[in-house]
């Protein structure tokens, strides 16, 4: 049920969005089913979208467009949305994810049983039925990050001590956590607000855990809530632009820690920081020499 205008909703659906028409209005069309009654509002902020998107939702009566622009990324884009949203509780939300039956209900209500959570994310499953891992995280760190690229498992004594995704903890299970995915969480309105939103210093990737660390030091907690589901159609935008997506990514790790890192011992804080770059140059570089060259590029060359 869509909100009245008269009536303050529960939640704000935010949505940012860009090249992905046919998913978006699959997962608009998703959330009546998962509201099960919560009163709702929905935003969309398009990011210069090619695709047919604005038409779709500026002729949409219950959705707000915004428009936005490629050059303004996720976490901006997003904080367009939430200064616009009048609910208690904001949903971040991808364009690339279909909310199931009574979903975004079961959220509410989970994060309205205690004044203490800040975040409640719920179970992502990729379309093939696995959990997305990244919906139940631990904060990074120099640690987690060394034993992931050296491939350490999680279940073992040293991994499970330091593990990033919670792959040892069962998926059927609520527990707490450091972070969930903005692929879909819903976020308290006055503890967003009082932290002013996501760090515009991000583009795309990390921005969900720079947001959740900021909570976590204002005084608010996290939960994985896996009796809430959905799907979610992982890096359908991404995709679009893999040579600045493996950029942004190594840029966010490196923002990240240059900023939530900083009690560690400064001779660290050099390597660690030394090593990103190095392993996003690497990166970035592959993601070049494996770009196809297009029809134009071939016409030009002499």
């Amino acid at each position: 049920m869509a909100a009245q205008a008269e009536t303050r909703p529960d939640v704000s659906v935010v949505i940012v969005t860009y090249n992905v028409c046919a998913l978006l209005e699959r997962c608009l069309g998703s959330l009546v089913a998962a509201a099960a009654g919560v009163r709702y509002e929905v935003i969309v902020v398009d990011n210069g979208s090619g695709d047919g998107t604005w038409p779709l939702i500026a002729a949409r009566p219950d959705v707000r467009a915004l428009r936005g622009a490629r050059s303004l990324g996720f976490p901006r884009a997003n904080n367009l949305g939430i200064a616009c949203a009048r609910g208690r509780h904001v949903l971040i939300l991808n364009p690339d994810t279909e909310l199931g039956p009574g979903a975004l209900a079961a959220l509410v209500r989970r994060l309205d049983m205690d004044p203490g959570l800040g975040i409640v994310g719920p179970r992502l499953r990729l379309p093939s039925g696995v959990l997305d891992p990244a919906c139940r995280r631990s904060f990074p760190t120099w640690r987690s990050a060394a034993l992931r690229l050296l491939r350490v498992p999680p279940r073992g004594w040293l991994g499970r001590d330091h593990a990033y995704n919670l792959a040892h903890e069962s998926p059927d299970v609520e527990c707490a956590v450091d972070a969930v995915s903005a692929a879909c969480m819903l976020v308290r309105g006055d503890a967003l607000r009082a932290v002013h939103g996501f760090d515009p210093g991000y583009f795309m990737y990390g921005e969900d855990l720079d947001l959740a660390r900021r909570l976590r030091n204002a005084g608010w907690r996290a939960v994985y809530f896996p009796q809430a589901e959905v799907v979610h159609n992982k890096r359908q935008s991404s995709r679009q632009r893999e040579v600045r997506t493996r950029y942004e990514f190594y840029r966010a790790m490196w923002r990240y820690y240059r900023t939530h890192g900083r009690d560690d011992p400064w001779m660290l804080r050099g390597v660690v920081l030394g090593g990103i770059v190095a392993l996003g140059a690497a990166a970035v570089l592959r993601r070049l020499m494996l770009r196809p060259r297009s029809s134009t590029q071939i016409a030009r060359r002499p």
